[in-house]
């Protein structure tokens, strides 16, 4: 009899237990990932830092970002590198990349300045594609969705559901940022 009670306790323990697992995959279903973006920038920052002028000649890209639609080419570097910010570029905010199953966030102004990448982002519509070229491959990534959100120096984005993020701050209302979500195709 005690030996019945002491296995029914474990099973119901046991179920419990996977009960809570499940509950709480079911809740992390999202992923937050921090962003630098100030406000629109209509000027170039004046002023170099020591660290970019040190390291600029060891930079070496990680990829190239293109989007015919919106005239944009260009590279942006590992999560590391020296030039890796916004005050320069783009600025990858996730160390991923496109061999990995795993989602590239990538941020750029959008004011009028020669370093706002992402002035243009606007443009795109639903469908539209952008493409990655890495390691001498390209891959290419569709638009699924824009949304806007409240700028918290975070986005929240659906987890393992997107390949590329591209987010910049909203031209007309400050405290919002915008945040294009694409799969791969």
């Amino acid at each position: 009899m005690m030996k019945k009670r002491t296995n029914i306790f474990i099973l119901t323990i046991s179920i419990f237990s996977l009960f809570c697992l499940l509950s709480f995959e079911k809740i992390q279903t999202t992923t937050t990932v921090a962003t630098t973006i100030p406000t629109p920038i209509n000027q170039v920052p004046s002023i170099t830092t020591q660290k970019e002028e040190t390291n600029s000649s060891l930079t070496k890209k990680e990829a190239t970002l293109e989007i015919p639609k919106i005239s944009l080419k260009k590279d942006y570097y590992s999560i590391n590198d020296s030039k890796n910010t916004v005050n320069i570029g783009i600025e990858q905010l996730s160390d991923c990349k496109p061999t990995e199953n795993c989602t590239i966030v990538l941020a750029a102004h959008s004011g009028t300045s020669n370093i706002s990448h992402f002035k243009n982002l606007n443009q795109l519509k639903q469908n539209d594609l952008a493409f990655i070229t890495y390691q001498n491959t390209t891959y290419t990534y569709q638009l699924i969705n824009i949304f806007h959100e409240e700028k918290t120096g975070f986005i929240t984005i659906p987890k393992n559901s997107y390949d590329l993020v591209l987010t910049t701050c909203n031209k007309e209302k400050q405290n919002i940022q915008d945040i294009y979500l694409f799969i791969k195709k």
